[in-house]
């Protein structure tokens, strides 16, 4: 039970993170599973066999996800991008109260609101300043065609060097790694190399794919080793200040996703589907339905 629930959990972390302005940790977030995944990879030789076991499902669950609905998620955002994003914006409205439990809760399990340090609220005003500022000065996309590329030594080192800063991106709450990948100009590359995986060709995968795929794949590898440690440090030495950056960076992706309105009858389903989304992420990651199907060893 627990393998598919990993594993559908790791589909939607994968899922979101092939989406540019949606976060892979935001969705972490959501699941209630950043912690563990964060605790995971950072001490991952201190108990190998017990976090391969956590790991493995959520890894191949992303690949899964990757694979299986990218297309379809693309889809959505170029014919349905209100519904699409709005979807998203009640996930991430309704993650906001655990990430602010997660702020305030104490060693012995109570939440305390009161002696919020200043260095918080300033780490709060910059990650959320940071993502307005991102929303505003986003770069287009540009196609490309994967097969004409030229895959030498520098488009290598830019495969590897931005997979590394993208990936420790993918796994910091509302920062979207495949937007850092947009920024480096790469995305178009990696995507596309992905989707040149099906249907399968043996020429195809190793002219484009491997040399693509290969210098990418061990910089994003890299990066989530990196950036897990950095947060698992952060959380554990300063971990009001932590939250209330990742809270800044959850509220700033708002601005990045949100598509406008329009009164007419996408407008009504967008709404729905807002409500529907706080709803699922809200109810998901309370403490009524934790203590009610979760149950702790004494």
């Amino acid at each position: 039970m627990n393998f598919i629930k990993n594993f559908i959990a790791g589909a939607v972390i994968g899922v979101a993170n092939i989406i540019p302005g949606v976060s892979g940790g935001t969705m972490m977030v959501i699941l209630n599973v950043f912690d563990k995944i964060v605790d995971a990879i950072s001490h991952f030789t201190r108990a190998v066999k017990k976090n391969l076991l956590y790991l493995l499902p959520i890894l191949l669950g992303a690949a899964a996800g990757i694979l299986a609905f990218s297309k379809g998620i693309t889809f959505m955002l170029d014919n349905y991008p209100m519904i699409t994003n709005f979807f998203f914006i009640g996930l991430i409205v309704g993650s906001v109260p655990l990430v602010c439990r997660s702020a305030f809760q104490k060693t012995g399990g109570s939440i305390e609101f009161r002696n919020i340090r200043p260095v918080s609220v300033i780490a709060f005003v910059l990650m959320l300043a940071l993502l307005i500022f991102i929303a505003f000065f986003s770069p287009p996309e540009v196609a490309v065609n994967v097969k004409e590329i030229n895959v030498d030594f520098g488009m290598m080192a830019l495969l590897f060097f931005g997979g590394i800063i993208a990936s420790i991106a993918m796994i910091i709450p509302g920062v979207s790694g495949s937007f850092v990948m947009v920024l480096f100009g790469i995305y178009p590359i990696i995507t596309g190399a992905v989707a040149a995986l099906l249907p399968f060709n043996m020429d195809t995968f190793l002219k484009v794919v491997l040399p693509i795929g290969v210098p990418a794949g061990l910089g994003i590898i890299v990066g989530l080793l990196v950036g897990a440690k950095l947060i698992d440090v952060l959380i554990k030495k300063f971990p009001q200040e932590t939250y209330f950056g990742i809270l800044g960076l959850l509220i700033g992706s708002l601005f990045d996703l949100y598509p406008g309105f329009a009164f007419d009858w996408q407008g009504a389903v967008a709404v729905l589907v807002l409500l529907f989304g706080f709803a699922l992420a809200y109810f998901s990651s309370s403490e009524w339905l934790k203590n009610k199907f979760i149950k702790t060893k004494g």
